[in-house]
């Protein structure tokens, strides 16, 4: 998604607002990817129950995936 995102922004046309939300988007999944793995892995090593579900990681994977069918349709209507 960092690297769509540096693509859009360096040589698409007037989408360097477009292109640089993405790659922040791309930098925030990447955090909380590690920081949830980091708390399963840990739990995980105890023996303790999974961690439940993350909010953040549900609504950041629903954003992607709306985001994603966007560009889809855009690219097949232009």
């Amino acid at each position: 998604m960092m690297g769509f995102g540096f693509v859009v922004a360096r040589f698409g046309h007037g989408s360097l607002m477009a292109g640089a939300s993405l790659v922040l988007l791309g930098m925030l999944v990447n955090i909380h990817a590690a920081a949830a793995h980091s708390v399963f892995t840990a739990r995980f090593e105890r023996g303790g129950a999974a961690p439940r579900r993350s909010r953040f990681g549900i609504v950041m994977a629903s954003t992607l995936a709306a985001i994603g069918f966007a560009m889809a349709v855009y690219l097949m209507t232009h």
